[in-house]
């Protein structure tokens, strides 16, 4: 599904296999022939060994040290030659980062940040700070102190407001306030000071970029806008279009090249309807959810990352407009048009089944291990 292919054969090894993203990187992985893929994980469970393209898995106990997984990632590099490590989730990213002297000594590794750029882009409330003192656009944001100067901060600020915590993806535990008096309440009863961010809310709608960067120059991205909500408020969107957008190009690329990010990243952005702007709204320094959604646009990050880090030139690619959903709204909108007859108008090009149909076996086991952790909670 990507039209860059090389005919060297070489390895990978994903050092966190217990990553939710970490199935998907491998699916991405899985489509390229001549590659080899190693899976590490601290679950000997994890839902990427029972895939089919894991070539072989490795398990460590969750208790290790720093040092502890560092030393496993290193052996099992040793052990099968690995040619290349790709880590996929955030807490990977960061310990590479604050090891990098180590890491790189292990051989070649797919392209990851500075540990400086890494815990700005990590953390909302310094990620604001720096878009604001970089002039980048971003909606008004504070810090939640208990103070007297928050709530002065706050009275500058328009409702809707919504509070996040300073560290966390997928829309976890962002709530909504439409008065000071709301906001304040749950507030004093919920929250710690410095661990949540106040944000103004944008009258717009999302957008987002995914990126793999090399020293701040953007060697792949995918623009994507959801057209389905979650289920939840605030959750990543069941239907997604890649389109391409100018003006959210423009907005990344100032954004990457400022930070000069090296590595991939999934940035949050937002349309907004008075101000006529897309502006940031945070960044996630890892591989995201709808990797697989990327890969059908045409663009297979893991793969990409993997060839960066091997020295290999990239041409750029740009994306094919797709629309990609989940499961469950494929199987809704196959039902409206095949069985009940209507919503023609409905329709996807690629969804995550095909790519479940290929590989079944991580997610029969996975809802295997929900069965059962549930029938012995209760017993």
């Amino acid at each position: 599904m990507n039209n860059i292919e090389i005919n060297e054969y070489f390895s990978v090894l994903i050092p966190d296999g217990e990553s939710p993203q970490a199935l998907g990187v491998l699916r991405c992985l899985g489509q390229i022939k001549n590659i080899k893929v190693y899976v590490l994980s601290n679950n000997p469970w994890a839902s990427a060994r029972f895939s089919r393209y894991t070539s072989r898995f490795f398990s460590y106990e969750d208790k290790k040290t720093n040092v502890g997984r560092l030393n496993e990632i290193h052996k099992i590099v040793k052990e099968m030659k690995v040619d290349i490590i790709l880590p996929v989730d955030g807490k990977t990213l960061q310990l590479f980062c604050t090891n990098r002297e180590i890491v790189l000594e292990m051989g070649s590794v797919a392209p990851f940040p500075k540990s400086d750029a890494f815990e700005i882009a990590n953390n909302k409330w310094l990620l604001a700070e720096w878009l604001k003192s970089n002039q980048i656009p971003h909606p008004s944001t504070i810090l939640y102190q208990t103070n007297s100067t928050f709530e002065e901060d706050l009275s500058c600020m328009s409702f809707p407001v919504l509070i996040k915590p300073v560290i966390g993806g997928n829309g976890n535990g962002i709530r909504i306030f439409n008065t000071p008096a709301a906001l304040n309440s749950f507030c004093k009863q919920h929250v710690h000071s410095g661990e949540f961010i106040v944000q103004s809310f944008i009258d717009g709608h999302d957008i987002d970029c995914s990126v793999l960067c090399q020293e701040g120059k953007i060697l792949a991205y995918t623009i994507q806008k959801g057209f389905i909500n979650s289920s939840r408020q605030f959750g990543p969107p069941a239907g997604i279009d890649f389109l391409y957008d100018q003006t959210t190009y423009e907005v990344v690329r100032e954004l990457v090249e400022k930070f000069n990010w090296s590595g991939v990243v999934h940035i949050d952005l937002r349309y907004d309807k008075q101000d006529k702007q897309v502006k940031v709204i945070e960044m996630n320094p890892r591989f995201w959810s709808s990797v697989i959604g990327s890969l059908c646009a045409g663009i297979n990050f893991p793969y990409l990352a993997c060839l960066a880090g091997l020295n290999h030139d990239i041409s750029k690619n740009e994306p094919q407009i797709k629309r990609f959903v989940n499961g469950r709204v494929a199987i809704k909108i196959l039902a409206q048009r095949l069985v009940l007859k209507k919503r023609k108008d409905l329709y996807f090009d690629n969804s995550i089944i095909e790519f479940l149909l290929r590989d079944p076996l991580p997610t029969l086991v996975g809802k295997f291990s929900k069965i059962y952790n549930k029938i012995v909670s209760k017993k």
